[in-house]
């Protein structure tokens, strides 16, 4: 088993677009983009932000979920998804999207991976963010880098958006998407899973008995 886990972001990262985006421009009520901007300027948080724009949708699940249609994942993903799981390095989704809309993305793919996001209680979509282990967390992408160094585990952190921010400044190690929002605050970039795993292949050669 590695010393190394894989925390990675879905939306704008799996994916080549956003899968909310389009839900929240199609269904909400409202203009559910003033939350974005109150997130980004720390007026309310990642929590806060989602719930207020998804109770603005006014329709039910399966009509969210006809729309979508087929959505593509970035090039490597697969591949990057076996190569980690080969080293013993788990990868699990940790995603301000939702839960059921990743989950059908995934199997749209044929992908199994742990999902760390919010779910809908009712028609009304109320959420039911994922239970913070440490209360003093801004948020769970936070919340589940701590939980797994505490574990003595180095987080990977890959992602590309404000949601990413908290979450990436307290990992071990990052990568974003090339020219996205958490790309300005970290170096390490990418457009393809291939490059993350050729990344990774330098460190586990540095890194001797990662297994």
């Amino acid at each position: 088993m590695s010393d190394y886990i894989i925390l990675c972001d879905f939306d704008g990262t799996i994916t080549l677009q956003d899968t909310c985006v389009p839900i929240l421009e199609q269904f909400a009520v409202g203009d559910w983009e003033k939350y974005d901007k109150l997130l980004s300027k720390g007026l309310i948080n990642l929590h806060e932000c989602m719930q207020r724009q998804f109770e603005m949708i006014q329709v039910n699940i399966p009509t969210i979920i006809s729309s979508m249609g087929s959505i593509p994942i970035r090039p490597g993903f697969a591949d990057f998804v076996s190569f980690c799981l080969s080293q013993g390095i788990n990868v699990v989704i940790a995603s301000a999207g939702l839960d059921f809309i990743i989950r059908s993305v995934l199997s749209q793919n044929n992908l199994d991976l742990p999902v760390v996001a919010a779910k809908v209680k009712d028609e009304r979509f109320q959420l039911e963010f994922p239970s913070l282990y440490y209360p003093d967390s801004i948020d769970f992408k936070v919340d589940q880098v701590k939980y797994y160094q505490v574990r003595q585990k180095k987080v990977i952190f890959i992602g590309d958006g404000i949601s990413d921010l908290q979450g990436a400044m307290q990992a071990d190690l990052v990568f974003a998407v090339k020219n996205s929002f958490l790309n300005s605050h970290f170096e390490n970039c990418f457009t393809s899973f291939l490059e993350v795993k050729e990344n990774l292949m330098k460190l586990f050669n540095f890194k001797t008995n990662l297994k």
